[in-house]
């Protein structure tokens, strides 16, 4: 007997963005739930994307968010990789 495999439903991307009051900066992420590739990300810098985190869970960018909500500007951008 063969089976048949049924077409299957791709997973569901999530994204979003946040303006951080303290520091001004604009942080975006997107990933797929219960998979460890979310990525966030510094918005609107020139040359470059500032990432703050990279094949990352969504816990993990998820705390990172609040942790973020407080720090001055500069020590945000060191925190992101080049």
């Amino acid at each position: 007997m063969e089976r048949t495999e049924g077409k299957r439903k791709p997973l569901a991307k999530v994204e979003g963005r946040r303006r951080l009051r303290h520091s001004g900066l604009t942080i975006a992420w997107r990933g797929t739930p219960n998979l460890d590739d979310w990525v966030a990300y510094i918005v609107g810098t020139k040359s470059k994307k500032l990432i703050l985190a990279d094949d990352a869970s969504e816990r993990k960018v998820k705390g990172l968010l609040s942790r973020l909500q407080t720090m001055p500007k500069r020590e945000i951008e060191k925190l992101a990789k080049d």
